[in-house]
């Protein structure tokens, strides 16, 4: 329902005073009520009274603008009641409730049990990766919630709402924007379910805007990964930890997709398979020589076709690997926490992790010469607007090598 207060000037009385009514708009149909108040055209600003001046007798301006807010409260309560009960509006029966002397009785759904839902829901459809974001993001808001001790319920997501919200991920818990970002787009997504849900109205989060920056790729080069690949290691820990991160850089597969390769999957020339992170079915991947190489050392063995790693333990053994194969250039990536940017300098094993890997079969491919459009369907990439940021890294890696060359 849409609301909104006119003056009816046909009915002006001798003192100058105009009746206020209250204009509501729904399914097409709209309604008009008096709501027993008037006032000076001079004071009305189109939504509220404005104070008069001193000189002048008072003209009831705080009294009549918390009648006001009174009326669009209860329509909003009305609007509420019929949407959670499926009731097409009428006029008999919003004037019904309107002028009823009874509160409305308005079932109020919990926040979070809500979220709960929303994330058990979007398993049957979506990605392990998604869910996961999904949890992450409903375990700070309760975390927010919890340290500074706001109640967060479907009607106080408002402008103040998010910029508490704001101060809270800048200035005390340092959050990234690219993060803040992700936050920002789960809480939406959630409200357009809960509002198909019919458990609220309230689109406050429509105005909600997080902006992100490109990041820094962190990759390796192809020198780094054949250093890497060809690099002999005391322990078959870290050599299995190795053998899984340049699979992915040799084929573009998610360390998710890897951990679930089976036999089945696996042909003389291609992986075949069913993409977790958007279900796409008979993905087939063409395998190189190095990715052959990989699966033909398992062949036979109890880690055919290759030995699956806990995520938990992947990441620090991949840069122990890494450390010992010299891949220590500095890197430098740089980040945003509000309006502030932050750079870190370290030498480049500390920021390699398995999302890295897919990273590195994407601009190594770019840089070898590989069809951007080839490398959109190897790595199942739906959006030019992510090959793009790799397109940059690209750009500048060439343009570093034309200066070197030719200066």
């Amino acid at each position: 329902m849409k609301v909104s207060f006119e003056l009816r000037k046909e009915k002006i009385n001798v003192n100058g005073l105009i009746p206020i009514q209250v204009v509501v708009r729904s399914d097409g149909k709209r309604l008009r009520k008096n709501i027993g108040e008037s006032v000076v055209e001079k004071y009305w600003n189109g939504t509220r009274v404005v104070p008069n001046s001193k000189k002048e007798s008072y003209n009831r301006f705080q009294e009549i603008n918390d009648k006001l807010v009174e009326v669009e409260e209860r329509i909003r309560k009305i609007s509420l009641y019929f949407t959670l009960n499926k009731i097409k509006f009428s006029k008999e029966l919003f004037l019904e409730k309107f002028e009823a002397k009874e509160e409305i009785a308005v079932e109020v759904f919990d926040f979070f049990k809500c979220f709960d839902e929303f994330i058990e829901v979007g398993k049957l459809s979506k990605s392990y990766n998604t869910t996961k974001a999904q949890t992450t993001v409903m375990n700070f808001l309760k975390l927010f919630r919890d340290e500074k001790n706001i109640k967060i319920d479907f009607e106080s997501i408002d402008s103040q709402f998010f910029e508490e919200l704001s101060r809270f991920c800048f200035f005390e818990k340092e959050i990234k924007n690219n993060y803040f970002a992700k936050i920002i787009s789960v809480l939406k997504t959630f409200f357009r379910w809960a509002i198909k849900k019919n458990y609220t109205n309230n689109r406050n989060f429509e105005e909600f805007k997080a902006s992100e920056h490109d990041i820094d790729i962190v990759y390796l080069t192809f020198e780094e990964l054949m250093t890497l690949y060809e690099k002999e290691f005391d322990t078959d820990r870290l050599s299995h930890v190795r053998d899984f991160y340049c699979m992915g850089c040799f084929t573009g597969l998610r360390f998710s997709d890897l951990s679930k390769l089976h036999l089945a999957n696996i042909s003389e020339d291609h992986i075949v398979l069913s993409i977790q992170k958007t279900k796409t079915q008979n993905h087939a991947i063409k395998l190189n020589k190095y990715a052959k190489a990989i699966l033909e050392k398992y062949k036979g063995t109890i880690y055919e076709p290759l030995p699956v790693i806990s995520s938990q333990k992947f990441n620090e053994y991949i840069k122990n690997c890494c450390e010992i194969a010299e891949i220590n250039q500095p890197f430098t990536t740089h980040w945003y926490v509000g309006n502030k940017k932050k750079t870190l300098t370290q030498p480049k094993h500390k920021f390699i992790t398995s999302h890295t890997a897919r990273k590195t079969f994407i601009t190594n491919s770019l840089l070898l010469g590989m069809e951007p459009k080839a490398i959109k369907k190897i790595a199942n990439i739906k959006k030019d607007a992510v090959l793009d940021k790799y397109m940059k890294v690209t750009e500048a890696f060439t343009d570093e090598q034309m200066d070197k060359a030719w200066g």
